[in-house]
């Protein structure tokens, strides 16, 4: 049944008569009553009572009527919700990441979201960790991802998964016999260290020393490039298992989980601002990459 036949029938229920629904309407009488005649015979029943003063629903046009006004509602719903998509098929989506996460993840989000909106573009921006929150802050962009330990006021994380951080190293390396890795033990070995501001003064007092007190083998900003020095056994470095997650599965690293209780509970979110109300694509493209981000931590959890 067509929604004007549904629209026809629920106003001739209201107003009791063809020629009030028709003026209400703005359709013919005719027209209106010519669909009333034609639904009862779809049906195989009258659906209302022919009185000289008007017309009154029987009790299938009772029946009926609860129907119909379920029906239109969730027409109206859908309705809705088709010219809110309309509004998400262009825009602008502006993201911040660390390094680590334009490896797979976000590569991974950008390709099955454009797939469904080829329209939409896009601005990702690679930076530290430490730097993600800031810049959502800011208005520079509209969501970030990283490590996520203090919140400044104004952001929220939509999105959580344990990702602790520990030690990734070539899989002949001494401490794969080894459950857990000391940080007086990583002080031993060759480290490879990341670039600019770590994660780790966010994350314990310990751990901000040893970062500060390290003397690497050799510092990069670039994931690829530590990845390939690990693999070589150049030295270790401290990443979550979302950066190798891959890696891990064709057994090319092994990663072991630091024996320091802030390292183990580290979460990575997706966070955005909480005062300001984001573009309609870009909220689909953060739902998008929060169910991307419970999936991955099911991932790193089995590697």
């Amino acid at each position: 049944m067509h929604a004007s036949v549904l629209k026809y029938f629920a106003e001739v229920a209201r107003s009791g008569s063809v020629r009030r629904a028709s003026e209400n309407l703005h359709v013919a009488a005719s027209a209106v009553n010519r669909q009333i005649l034609k639904l009862e015979d779809e049906l195989g029943t009258e659906l209302f009572d022919r009185l000289p003063g008007g017309m009154r629903l029987n009790s299938a046009g009772e029946r009926l009527l609860r129907h119909v006004q379920i029906t239109l509602h969730d027409f109206q719903s859908v309705r809705t919700d088709l010219q809110a998509l309309k509004g998400e098929r262009t825009g602008h989506v502006k993201v911040a990441a660390m390094d680590s996460l334009f490896e797979d993840f976000l590569p991974l989000a950008v390709e099955e979201f454009s797939e469904l909106f080829p329209a939409v573009t896009y601005t990702l921006t690679s930076t530290h960790p430490m730097e993600v929150a800031p810049m959502v802050l800011s208005g520079r962009v509209d969501a970030g991802i990283a490590f996520v330990a203090r919140l400044p006021a104004g952001l929220q994380a939509v999105a959580l998964a344990a990702m602790p951080l520990g030690v990734v190293m070539a899989p002949g390396h001494p401490f794969t016999a080894k459950k857990a890795v000391s940080l007086a033990e990583c002080a031993s070995q060759p480290f490879l260290r990341t670039g600019g501001q770590h994660v780790g003064a966010s994350v314990s007092d310990e751990l901000a020393k040893f970062w500060d007190d390290l003397e690497p083998v050799a510092t990069c900003n670039w994931t690829p490039m530590l990845k390939r020095l690990v693999m070589a056994g150049k030295g270790i470095a401290l990443f979550s298992k979302i950066a190798f997650v891959d890696e891990l599965r064709r057994g090319e690293v092994a990663w072991r989980p630091l024996s320091l209780p802030a390292a183990a509970q580290l979460k990575v979110g997706i966070v955005v601002p909480s005062q300001r109300t984001l573009p309609a694509v870009t909220q689909n493209f953060v739902g998008r990459m929060a169910r991307r981000l419970k999936q991955t931590e099911l991932a790193t959890a089995a590697a």
